[in-house]
């Protein structure tokens, strides 16, 4: 349990002890992590004084006297002033001064005044101890995100504040209640003390029934320390909008995802965090502000980076498990004056998802993809479930590629063929009967459905086209990439989107009969055995026939090469 008492000659040095399995939440045992992570990084810096600790497996021991504790909270919130610029006034902020600056927008270069001011900005020194040299967007993103979530609200900030203008943190008057909790102890009895959201997620003062939140003091103290330990990303909102060319898509920022570990080794743990922590990718995308690695299109993205990258860093030679025993992410965005929680889950480091996951992250760069992909993996789930209710909600253009599909991110169908190349690589055709799961008697049906749907596709855009495959594949570009005639284009963009939308709009019989009438009455090349495990798969689960179809049209629609082996890019 968690205890606390006065050692030494005078009575001086507060001795904290933590039992990591005694703590009440995910936060205080990341706060733990924190601790002994901030006060690695003082000792590899040199910083002296600093608190003491003795660290065990699910336990520590931390020795501090006040000037120690005093100095470990002067880094945690250590801040300096820097610039910021605005296009816009602040109001009630005299402007630092005025710039003119010469800006690109729509292709034309212009002037544009910016207002200069200073600001406070944390300086997360104990990080940079242990990312790369280079590493300064992945501060900047930890940097936003207690900015704009932790501590969004002025009051929240005075602590920072204190710091940049030179002055000891405040926090460090907690030193006051540890003696009084330390007495109380001894008598049998614990002090207790409020909190509040800047120290905890999902906190507040008080809620609606006027009871606050509040723990016991020393476990307070480790509230301070888990921005320490937690991983921060970056999600991105899709946004698509109707232009006069078509499809329009830009991705604007959606707050931030904050994934907090559980540890259960401290030791092993921390030494992955350290190792993990020095590996980070540190390049931006393009002229991006953020980091490549941080940027995510589904907060769950969030929590597997975490732990993949953890997994793939990890210092002992054991399971990831063995030393953490789940993440929580948080996906976090202030919105006005407020900071809404948009979403919470739990993640257990499971070995065969995160296999899974380290073999798909590659292959996938569609949100929308993503958005339906991500949760059934999680889930174990069938990996095509869901995606018809995506079909239904957004334009078929995005599923489809046309001239109107928008050219950025990348076309959804891209990633479904992949996932279809990827089991078809797999060969299931050796096995068969009993002997197969269920995700693998899935996957021998969605192979059989791809062919059918590609065959099918191929058929029909040659007889709508007049142009046969045969005879331009060997037209490549510099890259290995086959020339398609606008021809064979525009004729196969009619044949997919065609079908796509007779299938999205049809059920039950009425889809099993356009199915076996459309499709089937073409030539195929299928065995048998495959085309008659189609029709009892259509009597005894259309639907999953339906998605299965709509997934290989939206995969045969796409003619963009895999640039990653450019001999498949045959429709």
């Amino acid at each position: 349990m968690t205890t606390s008492r006065f050692d030494g000659d005078e009575g001086k040095t507060l001795v904290l002890e933590y039992d990591l399995f005694d703590l009440p939440t995910a936060q205080h045992k990341a706060g733990l992590a924190g601790l002994l992570l901030v006060i690695e990084s003082m000792k590899r810096r040199g910083l002296e004084p600093r608190p003491e600790v003795e660290v065990r497996a699910t336990s520590a021991t931390v020795r501090t006297d006040r000037e120690g504790l005093q100095a470990l909270f002067d880094d945690l919130y250590d801040a300096e002033w820097a610039e910021t610029s605005s296009t816009q006034k602040w109001q009630g902020k005299p402007p630092k001064r005025l710039e003119e600056r010469e800006v690109t927008a729509e292709g034309k270069r212009k002037k544009e005044k910016r207002f200069v001011y200073d600001v406070v900005q944390p300086k997360g020194a104990f990080l940079s101890t242990f990312y790369p040299p280079t590493a300064g967007l992945w501060v900047k993103l930890w940097r936003d995100m207690i900015w704009n979530v932790q501590r969004s609200r002025p009051k929240a900030r005075l602590v920072y504040e204190e710091r940049a203008q030179g002055e000891a943190s405040s926090v460090g008057a907690l030193w006051f209640d540890l003696e009084k909790a330390s007495k109380e102890r001894s008598r049998g009895r614990m002090r207790t003390a409020g909190f509040g959201g800047s120290l905890f997620i999902g906190a507040q003062d008080s809620n609606a029934e006027r009871v606050s939140f509040g723990g016991v003091v020393e476990e307070n103290l480790l509230l301070h320390f888990w921005p320490a330990i937690a991983a921060i990303y970056a999600p991105r909102r899709l946004k698509i909008e109707r232009g006069p060319e078509g499809l329009q898509s830009k991705s604007d920022d959606a707050g931030f995802v904050v994934v907090i570990p559980e540890p259960g080794h401290l030791e092993d743990f921390l030494a992955d965090s350290i190792g993990a922590l020095g590996t980070v990718d540190p390049t931006a995308r393009g002229n991006d502000y953020r980091p490549k690695a941080g940027l995510i299109d589904v907060p769950a993205e969030g929590g597997l980076e975490y732990l993949y990258h953890l997994a793939m860093h990890k210092a002992a030679k054991r399971e990831l498990s063995d030393t953490l025993v789940a993440v929580e992410f948080y996906h976090l965005e202030k919105k006005g004056n407020n900071v809404r929680m948009l979403a919470a889950e739990r993640l257990a480091p499971r070995s065969n998802t995160l296999e899974k996951y380290g073999r798909l992250r590659d292959q996938w760069a569609s949100p929308l993809y993503k958005e339906v992909r991500l949760p059934n993996l999680l889930a174990e789930a069938p990996w095509f479930q869901g995606f018809d209710r995506a079909f239904a909600q957004h334009p078929w253009q995005l599923f489809v590629q046309t001239k109107g599909t928008p050219t950025w991110p990348r076309f959804f169908g891209r990633d479904v063929r992949s996932a279809f190349q990827a089991i078809e690589d797999r060969d299931l055709s050796k096995k068969g009967g009993d002997s197969m799961t269920e995700e693998e008697r899935l996957d021998a049906l969605a192979t059989r459905v791809y062919r059918l749907i590609r065959d099918y596709a191929n058929a029909r855009t040659e007889g709508k086209s007049g142009k046969k495959y045969q005879d331009f594949k060997g037209n490549r570009d510099e890259k290995g990439r086959v020339v398609y005639p606008t021809e064979y284009r525009e004729a196969r963009e009619k044949v997919c989107s065609d079908a796509f939308l007779a299938m999205r709009g049809r059920r039950d019989q009425d889809f099993v009969e356009y199915f076996t009438g459309t499709v089937c009455a073409v030539p195929h090349f299928l065995p048998e055995e495959e085309y008659l495990a189609i029709t009892q798969a259509l009597l005894s689960d259309w639907q999953t026939v339906k998605t299965l179809s709509m997934l290989a049209l939206s995969a045969a629609s796409s003619l963009s090469p895999n640039t990653s082996a450019p001999q498949e890019d045959a429709p």
